[in-house]
């Protein structure tokens, strides 16, 4: 069998899988033998050490998989890698996380990653520019939401003028893409308080000190159920967007192909979707 033949083989075969797992997301969990292997764990700060799998070719996904993601990811590619190794017996993937910065200038110097995934839309940028294998995959966003305590009589938007809302700092990124939104949505929101972080502007909520913040809505949901997330349009069509690039400097093309292609399946957008990132 011809290189172009055994990667047909190889493509039909992700397929199968990714489609088989889309089938099992819908019909519910399955028992399992035992608990998959858990993904590599991440190195500490900017020292990054790339765990290069060595050339593997074409033929059925195999080998290491060198992903390189955003840390507010981790949750997220903790619960999801396992998964993909269960459905790819001999498939490791090697998880760093860390700012997209950081990640693209690695790769922009050469590191062997195979998966890059982002929401840092420069880093992404420049990552596409010169290193990456065919499009980029947007695999989920993340729009800002108005957070709110179940009885604070806020339904959306035009609710908030007059309202104590907490906001983050300006200088992050929930601060910029709220204010963004707020002027797309022309309305006006004077805060009662600017805050260093999301988790800190919904603790504000919480205390009462304020009527609702603007933070991303996988902040209201890893916080717990005792706040609600309301969607407002203007949010959604300026969300983060988490972007899987299949990168040229990785010598593990086949198993970065699998490694995206179930980033986009069934079941890895059910486990976007639990963690408050929304659909493609």
């Amino acid at each position: 069998m011809n290189l172009r033949s055994q990667n047909v083989v190889a493509a039909v075969a992700v397929a199968a899988v990714v489609v088989g797992l889309g089938l099992a997301a819908c019909s519910g969990p399955s028992p399992s033998s035992g608990p998959a292997p858990a993904a590599a764990p991440a190195s500490a700060g900017s020292d990054h050490q790339h765990a290069a799998g060595g050339p593997v070719g074409s033929g059925a996904p195999g080998g290491t998989v060198v992903v390189h993601a955003a840390d507010e990811l981790r949750a997220t590619l903790t619960q999801l890698v396992p998964k993909f190794e269960e459905a790819f017996p001999g498939v490791r993937v090697a998880v760093e996380y860390g700012r997209g910065s950081e990640h693209a200038g690695h790769i922009l110097a050469g590191a062997p990653v195979d998966v890059f995934v982002s929401a840092d839309a420069v880093a992404t940028t420049q990552v596409t520019a010169g290193h990456a294998r065919g499009e980029p995959a947007v695999v989920a966003r993340d729009p800002i939401v108005i957070a709110v305590a179940p009885s604070a009589g806020i339904a959306g938007l035009a609710d908030l003028p007059g309202r104590r809302v907490a906001l983050c700092a300006e200088t992050t990124p929930c601060g910029r893409v709220s204010r963004a939104a707020l002027t797309a949505a022309a309305v006006d929101v004077r805060p009662v308080s600017v805050d260093p972080d999301p988790a800190t502007a919904l603790t504000r909520v919480r205390s009462g000190a304020a009527d609702a913040a603007l933070v991303y809505r996988t902040d209201v949901v890893a916080s717990g159920n005792d706040l609600r997330a309301l969607d407002f349009s203007q949010a959604l069509l300026i969300a983060d967007q988490y972007t899987a690039i299949k990168v040229s400097t990785g010598p593990n093309t086949v198993g970065a192909d699998a490694f995206v292609a179930f980033l986009g399946s069934a079941l890895a957008r059910h486990i976007f979707a639990d963690a408050g990132l929304s659909p493609t």
